[in-house]
């Protein structure tokens, strides 16, 4: 009776392992979708135009390699890990897109109030 159980035992704990590399593999390949989809809204916004943004992309493409690579090499974790970095990353670099000319706008608009002001 006794190898009945423990071949039963055995067989639910390959099967509950199984399943637990299923849910890391799709978790992977969501984090996967996201970054690339992050990424494309950052080049497609002004993001490529902005040198500090411009940096964020190319570390959001290089981490969504390094993630592909990972996952060739079996490393599961490590993928998903690089792929919500390149996510983030490309999030920035979008985010500084809208900011920088901002910024600069700003800083003319104060350099023209001060001259008005200088004049006056």
């Amino acid at each position: 009776m006794r190898p009945k159980l423990f071949a039963a035992a055995l067989l639910c704990v390959a099967a509950v392992g199984c399943a637990g590399k299923q849910v890391i593999a799709t978790s992977t390949h969501q984090q996967r979708v996201q970054a690339e989809a992050a990424l494309r809204s950052a080049e497609n916004s002004q993001a490529p135009n902005v040198p500090e943004a411009a940096r964020h992309l190319r570390f959001a493409r290089q981490q969504i390699s390094d993630g592909e690579r990972l996952i060739q090499e079996g490393e599961q974790e490590a993928a998903e890990l690089r792929f919500r970095q390149a996510a983030a990353d490309a999030d920035l670099a979008s985010a500084l897109a809208r900011a920088v000319p901002l910024k600069n706008e700003a800083r003319r608009a104060s350099e023209q109030a001060e001259s008005l002001r200088s004049g006056q």
